[in-house]
């Protein structure tokens, strides 16, 4: 009855078309239309992929609600008419045919770009087996990439500024009025210009997603990340009920575990292109966990141990003998 079927795989994501492609059966012209029926029978069938028996090496498409106008017929006649004849009688010779590496947002153009009645046909993509992805899923795919891309930065895939103090806020507002506290840890990178300037954009980029993905790899359970500004990231952690004493060495304890994991250079990478780090930590009093004001602290502690860095250097420099 049907020339094959396409095996099944493939997850369903949001970059090209074959990774929201599902299988679809393939059925000669010939076929007469009321065996074409029984194969809509299945709820799972969507659409059916056509090639045609007389040589003309076309392929076309014929979804359910096709199939069911056409069936049901002006006159509610199309049934007894049709039983008989041929599949292609009520094919649609005429589909979006696409390749399976075709990004989700050029298919999504091109079916919306569709007219009439067909406009909201399935897609075929055209493989080693046919396959078929509905304008429904290409359209939700299309609208969560482009939410995505809002919140989240191209460059380390890590949530954006906008992101990460939602994210802040939320937490907050979840532990307000009760004892347990947010920690709010700040990770500045130093140095990025000169490095950008000595070894170029692309290696610093490099080195920026390489901090990134170490960054994500040292954060304990419960703790999130986000990229908050160009060389700067944030992690956001929340902190059982604990007395001030206790849970400044806990914000201490966190800040330095990051540093410790992010200090030392990747793989590809040594110390002369490996940027130098400030970090700063901040913590909410019980009860009164305010977003804004763990930013304030945060970046304030950030200057002073960024001043106090460069202190420090020119204290070096100045102790130096005379050449």
């Amino acid at each position: 009855m049907a020339r094959h079927i396409a095996p099944r795989g493939g997850a369903r994501l949001a970059g090209v078309v074959a990774d929201l492609a599902h299988p679809v059966m393939v059925v000669g012209s010939s076929l007469p239309v009321g065996e074409l029926e029984v194969l809509f029978r299945h709820p799972d069938v969507g659409c059916v992929a056509v090639q045609d028996d007389d040589g003309a090496q076309r392929t076309g498409i014929i979804t359910r609600a096709g199939l069911a106008t056409a069936l049901t017929g002006r006159l509610g006649y199309g049934r007894a008419v049709l039983e008989r004849r041929p599949t292609s009688t009520v094919t649609y010779w005429s589909p979006l045919v696409v390749a399976p590496a075709t990004p989700v947002s050029e298919v999504a153009t091109r079916a919306m770009s569709r007219g009439g009645e067909h406009r909201y046909d399935d897609v075929l993509v055209a493989g080693p087996t046919w396959a078929g992805a509905s304008t429904s899923d290409v359209m939700r795919s299309l609208v969560a990439a482009l939410a995505d891309r809002s919140t989240h930065d191209p460059l380390t895939r890590l949530p954006t500024r906008a992101a990460t103090w939602h994210a802040l806020t939320h937490r907050c507002a979840m532990v307000r009025g009760g004892s347990t506290r947010i920690v709010l840890v700040l990770v500045d990178v130093r140095g990025m210009a000169a490095l950008n300037a000595r070894l170029g954009h692309e290696r610093g980029d490099g080195m920026l997603t390489a901090l990134a993905a170490r960054l994500v790899g040292a954060l304990p359970r419960g703790c999130e990340a986000g990229r908050v500004d160009g060389d700067r990231f944030a992690v956001l952690a929340t902190l059982p009920a604990m007395d001030d004493i206790r849970a400044a060495a806990s914000a201490e304890a966190l800040r330095q575990h990051l540093r410790s994991h992010l200090a030392e250079p990747s793989p590809g990478y040594d110390g002369g292109s490996w940027p130098g780090l400030h970090t700063a930590a901040s913590w909410s009093v019980p009860g009164n966990a305010d977003a804004d004001e763990l930013i304030a602290v945060a970046e304030r502690r950030l200057a002073m141990e960024a001043r106090g860095a460069d202190l420090a250097a020119e204290a070096r420099g100045s102790r130096k003998p005379a050449g």
